[in-house]
């Protein structure tokens, strides 16, 4: 009683999951050669050390091979790209046929934006005839990488499909004991929480079309779509598709280093049980900026207005119809090429048009972190990434809801713990296994509930 509004925002965080924290098993562009792994990297301060020991030993040895080489590793780790560059070709100035390093010197090309000079040492370091099977591939995805950035349009996404268990899919009351006109009453066994195996799949896709100015603008539109298939409680199906496009453009420029804009227009629609259940559409603005050295902020504020019908299998689903705005910002602060920090805040009004007990302010607080980790098992040389996060979300509506108490006004507080542990198996592939929790507390017994959740399966990106 009083789940089914939860279960599409249910299905929103269940895509989350899914697809969003599985990009630790993406390439790492910023490999550099001959460096450690994050594990054993040095600190600041040692690294400097060596890498000024470094550049002493170049100038002794300039011809050594090994010598400019382990330069390049470190001038790479503390961020002297450029010293890395010059490193690297003064080594092809003393042998030609080094493909590893023609390879190395595409992929820092790459990271400094000079697209075309980075495809013309990758395409040497594959006609070289001494090419290593490991240097042939990474300088193949490099290759396809140059390609999408150069062309004024470019395409990329992921696609997602999985098992999940879920101790209470259904997200139904633990008791049969639920009130009504504010009298006890009883629940029948159906509208219990009830455990379940399902089939979870998702698609991203994310297309980018680059205006050609030096502002980096571009139209950038987003497509999404979330299913899940129970194998018993079907009442818990849920399906969603959402489109997002909008230009994004830097402003600021030269003043403020990575801050950007883009306004967007948004809509979707949603189905619970294979029965409509919304359509929407909305807008809004986002907003990202480098507040510092690896601290960055990302805020969306968002305007979406909820078109709910009454259906046959929904008699009363109309009065959750109405206007929702919200605010989502996210402070993320990475430590060294392995920890990134991250905090979130969220709030949100929501107003019903004909039912005012659903009418309702949301704020939300939470944190977590992203660790990354040299493969432990698969000597696939792509690191393993853990996520956690944990999120509490406070929920105050309007006005008491006469059908089930007209006495108790309705609070609800949420606790959502989450981890995802990401196994990248290639460049392009990842499989990984997540955990949640999710517990609802309400002044009201009817929406309390806990939720266990188990899941694995596979990303696959494109």
């Amino acid at each position: 009683m009083g789940s089914l509004p939860y279960l599409a925002r249910a299905a929103l965080c269940a895509a989350l999951i899914a697809c969003g924290s599985l990009v630790a098993g993406r390439p790492a562009f910023a490999q550099a050669p001959a460096t450690t792994s994050p594990s054993s990297a040095p600190s600041s301060s040692a690294l400097k050390q060596e890498y000024d020991e470094a550049f002493q030993e170049t100038m002794r040895k300039p011809a050594d091979l090994d010598v400019l080489f382990r330069f390049a590793g470190l001038a790479t780790q503390i961020g002297d790209l450029e010293g890395a560059i010059s490193a690297l070709e003064r080594m092809l100035l003393v042998n030609q046929n080094l493909p590893r390093v023609r390879l190395e010197l595409g992929v820092l090309y790459f990271r400094l934006g000079s697209y075309e000079v980075a495809r013309s040492y990758l395409e040497s370091a594959l006609r070289s005839p001494t090419v290593p099977a490991d240097v042939r591939r990474r300088a193949e995805e490099y290759l396809a990488e140059v390609a999408g950035k150069l062309s004024p349009s470019s395409l990329a996404g992921d696609v997602f499909f999985g098992w999940r268990y879920q101790s209470n899919a259904n997200l139904g009351p633990a008791g049969s004991r639920v009130l009504l006109f504010g009298q006890p009453a009883n629940l029948n066994q159906a509208g219990l929480g009830t455990a379940d195996w399902g089939a979870v799949s998702s698609l991203q896709v994310r297309h980018r079309w680059d205006f050609g100015h030096q502002d980096k603008s571009a139209l950038e539109t987003q497509f999404a779509a979330y299913a899940n298939r129970q194998f018993q409680v079907s009442a818990a199906n849920v399906s969603l598709l959402d489109l997002t496009t909008g230009p994004r453009f830097q402003v600021f420029n030269g003043s403020y280093e990575d801050m950007s804009l883009r306004p967007f227009v948004t809509g979707g629609y949603v189905w619970v049980n294979d029965t409509s259940y919304y359509g929407s559409w909305g807008g809004g603005l986002e907003g990202g900026a480098l507040l510092a050295s690896g601290l960055r902020n990302d805020t969306v504020l968002l305007f979406r207005r909820q078109d709910n019908q009454d259906t046959s299998y929904l008699p009363a689903n109309s009065q959750y119809r109405g206007t929702s705005l919200s605010a989502n910002t996210v402070f993320q602060y990475e430590i060294g090429s392995s920890l990134v920090l991250y905090a979130v805040g969220s709030a949100q009004r929501f107003t019903a048009d004909i039912a005012p007990w659903q009418s309702y302010s949301l704020l939300g607080v939470g944190g977590g972190f992203s660790f990354r980790f040299p493969d432990p098992l698969l000597r696939t040389g792509l690191p393993w990434t853990i996520n956690f996060s944990a999120t509490e979300q406070w929920w105050a509506y309007d006005q008491p809801d006469a059908v089930v108490d007209p006495g108790v006004l309705r609070f609800q507080n949420d606790t959502i713990l989450s981890i995802v542990l990401a196994v990248p198996f290639d460049a392009r592939t990842t499989f990984s296994l997540s955990a949640g929790r999710f517990v609802r507390g309400a002044s009201v017994p009817n929406y309390e509930f806990e939720n266990n959740s188990f899941m694995f399966g596979v990303n696959w990106r494109f």
